[in-house]
């Protein structure tokens, strides 16, 4: 018996304001013809004659470029279709060449949605996806449509709670309220006091205060010294001291890194629920990512000096899939609690775990750590010895210094572990991180052993997988060779 398939559902387009982005667009396309206008108004002019006025013919050149703009941004909309059927997207669109696209759900790895201020304007929200087999962009783009919407192909593609996608109708629906009474395992959000930690422990704060002195103490040489403006200023600001100018600098350099950390981080929230991750943050523009747990290829979870004395951590996550970005890492939790580790990993990640039990490198290791971070250093330090004046030239031997306290701190925190089906490796210096990655992720391992290491019977093993366009590399250097012979037959199935 025959039967005959149902009526195929009915091509969407995007929101008329989505005109606005194929006008960028187009715009990025055909921003490398500008050259040509110059020559084009020399053409005419030459064509036609002296007697046509140039500010004229200007501005109808680019009059006629902006028509041209508005109509190919406009054709571009109302080529571009979409639909979903049975689980798959369809979309159609291109203007000079007709492009048609189909991406089955069991494909797409993520889901990531965005409302800026300009679509919150209209109740409208970016959605995008990646898929396994992604390029550099996302596969599919819908720049404008409605929460609704979204939530409705978020169902049929599974990457979403039908109950709770449908009680979101609107693009505000992004910003939850704070529930710090009632937060279950399985969600987290970051609230003010975390996000103010957060912005005095990341490395952000050192980067703004090296940019604000650096470029205090540039623009103070070339533009402010011997001018009236520093006679003027020098006495208001002696009037602090060189410990009072540290201080403010310090305090203005905190408060550019707290209103990046809020703008970028307030009302962070991670939420684990069936077979997803749900993921949202920012204020200006709020975004929201929907990642499927089997495209995690590794955590990574890292302790800054700050981060110890505070006994807190940042997790983030390695995936697979598209990125622009050499390696693709997505915040699990910005900042949390260290000892709430064990279980919070057991809530949103439950196929991985912290090691128990770590194996140090060994004191065999100490020199091959130690000796030529130390050496290049002492060289360095001579040289700048006999070329810095005065008793600054002393201050180079800080260098060595330096350099053995860091490399000796490496040496301390290199370690690893083997838990039934994962690998971990813990290494860094002043920074300690810790990798967790399961062998069914690795996507290549290869071992290294230099003449000095193979003296004192020590190797190198280095463990890829899969993120971004080159990979994420993690490396344990000067181990036992023993230990690393047995590892990588453990990876290679051979155990």
């Amino acid at each position: 018996m025959n039967s005959n398939p149902g009526p195929l559902p009915a091509n969407r387009r995007l929101h008329p304001v989505s005109i606005l982005y194929f006008l960028i667009h187009s715009g990025k396309e055909l921003a490398g013809l500008l050259p040509l206008i110059p020559f084009c108004i020399f053409l005419i002019h030459r064509v036609f004659g002296k007697e046509i006025d140039r500010i004229v013919l200007t501005a109808c050149v680019i009059a006629a470029a902006a028509v041209m703009l508005i109509v190919f941004a406009w054709l571009r909309w109302r080529r571009f279709v979409y639909r979903v059927e049975d689980g798959v997207l369809y979309m159609e669109h291109g203007l000079w060449v007709r492009r048609k696209l189909w991406i089955t759900k069991e494909r797409i790895q993520s889901l990531n949605i965005t409302v800026s201020l300009y679509d919150r304007m209209f109740g409208l929200v970016r959605l995008e996806m990646e898929t396994s087999g992604g390029e550099e962009e996302p596969e599919a783009v819908l720049s404008s449509i409605s929460a609704a919407e979204a939530a409705r192909i978020q169902r049929e593609i599974g990457m979403a709670n039908p109950e709770k996608a449908a009680s979101e109708p609107s693009g505000d629906s992004l910003v939850h309220a704070e529930q710090p009474n009632a937060t279950p395992l399985n969600s987290m959000r970051l609230s003010l006091g975390q996000t103010l930690i957060l912005s005095t422990t990341s490395g952000k704060f050192s980067i703004l205060w090296m940019v604000i002195v650096g470029g205090g103490l540039k623009l103070w040489d070339e533009w402010v010294r011997d001018t009236p403006v520093w006679d003027q200023l020098s006495p208001r600001l002696m009037v602090f001291g060189i410990p009072g100018l540290i201080f403010i600098l310090a305090i203005l350099s905190w408060l550019l890194a707290f209103a990046g950390a809020f703008l970028l981080e307030y009302g962070f929230r991670v939420e684990a629920e069936g077979r997803t991750l749900t993921i949202e943050r920012g204020i200006l523009e709020r975004k929201r990512t929907v990642i499927k747990p089997h495209r995690i290829q590794a955590i990574r979870i890292t302790q800054n000096p700050l981060h110890k004395l505070l006994r807190r951590a940042s997790v983030r996550m390695v995936i697979a899939g598209s990125s622009d970005e050499e390696k693709k890492a997505v915040d699990l939790f910005p900042l949390v609690r260290y000892d709430e580790l064990p279980l919070r990993m057991a809530a949103f990640l439950p196929g991985f775990r912290l090691p128990q039990t770590w194996n140090p490198v060994g004191r065999k290791s100490y020199r091959s750590y130690t000796v030529l971070p130390v050496l290049i250093c002492i060289i360095l330090a001579a040289a700048a010895w006999l070329l810095a004046p005065g008793v600054w030239r002393w201050l180079a031997w800080v260098l060595p210094l330096f350099a053995w306290a860091a490399s000796s701190m490496e040496y301390r925190r290199a370690a690893w572990s083997r838990e039934e089906n994962q690998l971990h490796i813990r290494y860094g210096s002043f920074s300690e991180k810790t990798v967790l990655i399961p062998i069914s992720k690795v996507q290549w391992h290869k071992t290294s052993q230099t003449p000095f290491q193979a003296g004192k019977e020590l190797a190198t093993l280095k463990v890829a997988v899969a993120s971004g366009k080159s990979g994420d590399k993690v490396s344990l250097r000067h181990a036992s060779a023993s230990d690393v012979d047995m590892l990588t037959d453990w990876l290679s199935g051979k155990q």
